[in-house]
């Protein structure tokens, strides 16, 4: 059985977005450090785009994949539909201004695995705890 933090259980996901949040913190003080403020816009940029298309996946699941849920095919289509609205745009100014700022383009990229980084170093900790338990 894992222990503490480690443990993927209902609570996992609020973990990764609190992890997230201090990660952020984090390389964003590092970027503001090197005065990189289109380091910092990207950065931030990207990690909304992680933690929103976790949130969005996490909203889909909760709602749309529970037995018996009739509306479930149209909840979902309605959603992806919306999250296209709101991604094309963003994705649209990341590209207008990876024209003027190389670190944006960087950090964008960096932010927008954010969440997904962090998800995958706490199952990797998870297993690393369960074997060294066993």
């Amino acid at each position: 059985m894992l222990h503490g933090t480690a443990e993927i259980d209902e609570a996992f996901i609020k973990r990764v977005y609190r992890t997230s949040v201090y990660v952020w913190l984090v390389v964003t003080l590092v970027l503001l450090s090197f005065r990189s403020l289109g380091g910092v816009a990207g950065w931030t940029l990207g990690s909304a785009v992680s933690m929103g298309t976790l949130r969005s996946l996490e909203w889909i699941v909760r709602r749309a994949f529970v037995p018996g849920n009739l509306k479930a095919g149209s909840a979902l289509g309605k959603v992806s539909l919306l999250k296209i609205a709101v991604l094309l745009p963003i994705l649209g100014l990341a590209v207008w201004a990876s024209s003027r700022s190389v670190a944006f383009v960087f950090a964008f990229c960096a932010g927008v695995v954010l969440t997904q980084a962090v998800i995958f170093l706490k199952v990797v900790v998870a297993l690393i705890s369960r074997h060294s338990s066993d």
